[in-house]
């Protein structure tokens, strides 16, 4: 009851801002550096790309902590989740593909990183083949990614999170708003805040949740989910434009 009345009592009406998409042509390749002779290269998926990514999704450990759970069957099952970031659905998404690159050998693709939940909060998310877990690739490439996130050109938007079917997820959005000091209102109900990244982490997945955290997300709520495949938690970690705080 306490909770109920908590939320009704919360404003539901924000203005706040989305990175414009798709991306322009000099802004579709991000590099970094994991140290003096490893580098890593984010970039647009293509369609050359299948073979690649189809390898990455046929690791049960990687696809275990993924919505799907289950390896995909075929080249077909991933060409359908490849074709949600090619042309033209790019252009609502920012989701890349992880290459690495070790002294003189050629470059290796080893993951996919990005953004493909724009709303009602943008969602952040990543897969790594297993090889390649635990030698801070991870952690370099979301701060890559994260650097590349927030300099992106925006453009202001309204929510009305009474829209959002995702109980737990508006309310979760309305409680971060709601703590940012930076809040200034806009009349009644309305509340100009700003943007954040939401980061869903299975709670056994320890190895994301301290990529996460290194990264400067913050531990804000946790979701119980049931599905066909089981039961699980879900840890709610967001962060925001660091050059706003």
């Amino acid at each position: 009851m306490a909770e109920q009345q908590q939320r009704s009592s919360l404003p539901t009406r924000y203005r706040t801002t989305r990175p414009i998409l798709p991306l322009t042509p000099d802004r579709k390749i991000i590099e970094a550096r994991v140290n003096d002779t490893t580098t890593i290269q984010l970039r647009r998926f293509e369609t050359t790309d299948l073979e690649h990514v189809h390898r990455l999704r046929t690791q049960e450990a990687v696809m275990v902590n993924t919505s799907a759970g289950i390896r995909d069957a075929s080249l077909g099952v991933t060409q359908t989740w490849m074709d949600r970031f090619l042309p033209p659905n790019d252009a609502v998404t920012f989701d890349l593909l992880l290459w690495v690159k070790q002294g003189d050998e050629p470059w290796e693709h080893i993951g996919v990183m990005g953004c493909h939940v724009f709303e009602p909060v943008p969602h952040v998310g990543y897969m790594l083949r297993t090889e390649w877990w635990g030698k801070g690739v991870a952690t370099k490439a979301l701060q890559a990614f994260l650097d590349a996130w927030w300099v992106l050109d925006r453009r202001e938007v309204e929510l009305d999170l009474r829209g959002v079917e995702d109980e737990h997820e508006s309310h979760l959005m309305r409680l971060e708003w709601n703590n940012e000091k930076s809040d200034v209102d806009l009349g009644v109900g309305m509340r100009a805040v700003p943007e954040i990244l939401l980061a869903e982490i299975e709670e056994r997945n320890i190895g994301s949740i301290k990529v996460a955290e290194r990264c400067g997300f913050k531990y804000r709520s946790r979701e119980s989910v049931k599905e066909e495949q089981g039961s699980f938690v879900l840890l709610d970690y967001t962060a925001t434009d660091p050059s706003t705080q």
